[in-house]
């Protein structure tokens, strides 16, 4: 595995995910919908906002919400990996998509819970496929968004069991076999099948991966360099070990 080479750009970097996915959460919200916005079914007052399913919520708890779970995911990926600041920041993201299954129902102490569960897991996960399929996910993307998108979505299912899962009629209520069902769904046949196929392929036509001397000097310092170049530098670092 390739470490972070530049810590503070990881670090702007993950705090500018942070606050894009706090609007990704309040945009995932209709403002200003009264009962009678939504075929007369439900009364009551307006309410402030509502989930995309309809559901009443306040961007206030949301944001609530948000914010525990990224301190439960903060404070997990610090303890896990002993102060790695890449995975302590890295944590925070694993936190808030681990409770964004249930962000709008749960209560802030749950979120923060569930959301270092999520981030230890995905902590554990990625270095267990490492080691044993020695698959490097130089960014972790697959470990946060994949491994605790996975989790999160199947305690959902356990946490939230029964509770509606819509206000109209024939909606199912939330439970853990539909949520599992529906995690298998969304990260195995509609995310590792395809990108496992369009993998291969790239890798057929020589297009997965870099040379080997560009992967040992670093993208960036190729972009300074033609291949030969490379190269050459490489086997005098070789020589210079030897």
């Amino acid at each position: 595995m390739f470490a972070p080479h530049n810590p503070w750009l990881v670090t702007i970097g993950l705090f500018l995910i942070y606050t894009g996915f706090w609007g990704f959460y309040a945009a995932c919200n209709v403002p200003i919908i009264s009962p009678e916005g939504i075929g007369g079914q439900i009364t009551g007052e307006t309410w402030t906002a509502t989930t995309i399913y309809l559901t009443p919520t306040t961007l206030g708890a949301i944001t609530v919400n948000f914010l525990m779970s990224l301190s439960g995911g903060l404070l997990v990926g610090y303890l896990v990996s002993k102060g790695d600041a890449f995975w302590t920041y890295s944590g925070g993201l694993a936190g808030i998509i681990t409770a964004s299954a249930g962000n709008d129902l749960y209560h802030p102490i749950q979120a923060m819970v569930i959301a270092g569960i999520g981030t230890w897991c995905a902590y554990k996960l990625h270095y267990w496929v490492e080691r044993t399929f020695k698959i490097d996910d130089a960014v972790g993307a697959v470990a946060v968004h994949g491994y605790a998108g996975f989790i999160g979505l199947v305690i959902a299912g356990f946490v939230l069991w029964g509770y509606p899962s819509s206000p109209y009629e024939g909606y199912a209520a939330v439970n853990p076999l539909g949520n599992t069902i529906g995690a298998v769904i969304m990260f195995f046949v509609l995310g590792f099948v395809p990108a496992w196929i369009v993998s291969k392929l790239l890798d057929a036509g020589g297009l997965l991966r870099v040379p080997r001397e560009v992967e040992l000097m670093g993208l960036d310092f190729k972009t300074l360099h033609d291949e030969e170049q490379a190269r050459q530098d490489v086997r005098d670092a070789e020589k210079a070990l030897v």
